[in-house]
């Protein structure tokens, strides 16, 4: 039993290799993640972990009822990680030392492009209070453009909270 475990834990670990939703050195860290249960998919390269996901690497926390990691294309690096919650979370450790933390029912990272999505009451939040609220926020993590956009029922939402004086010397 243990051999058997120790070798689905090695196949969902090759599976995750890359850089889950990882900025700077996150994406030279472990990925750890305990759940209530796991499925293995070997012929689809999917492993669906349901029930309390709890995801970290390096800074990056991810809780979640339910993640789904596909490699699509069987090739390293090629993974799409989609976290489904009421709200699925994350909250990540910046270069500068700030947390950013995001929230919203869907996420979708693709570790090949490096690109987030974030559907369904999206909201991204950085230490220090400023904010975006919207239906989709898609982040370009190597481009570092954020794009956020509402639906017919709702707008998108900006705060910046204005620099103290301690901040600005």
């Amino acid at each position: 039993m243990n051999q058997k475990r120790n070798s689905i834990f090695a196949i969902v670990m090759m599976l995750l290799s890359g850089s889950a939703l990882a900025l700077s050195s996150d994406s030279e860290q472990p990925i750890y993640i305990d759940s209530d249960s796991q499925n293995l998919d070997m012929k689809t390269n999917t492993v669906i972990f349901t029930g309390n996901v709890f995801l970290r690497q390096g800074s990056i926390r991810l809780k979640a009822e339910k993640v789904v990691v596909t490699r699509p294309t069987g090739t390293e690096g090629s993974e799409i990680i989609d976290a489904y919650g009421k709200p699925a979370t994350f909250q990540q450790t910046m270069d500068d030392g700030k947390k950013i933390d995001g929230k919203a029912f869907d996420l979708r990272y693709e570790v090949g492009k490096s690109f987030l999505t974030m559907t369904k009451d999206a909201v991204l939040m950085q230490e220090g209070g400023n904010q975006i609220e919207g239906q989709k926020i898609t982040y370009n993590i190597d481009k570092q453009l954020l794009n956020a956009e509402s639906d017919n029922s709702s707008r998108v939402t900006t705060i910046l909270q204005p620099q103290t004086k301690q901040e600005k010397n």
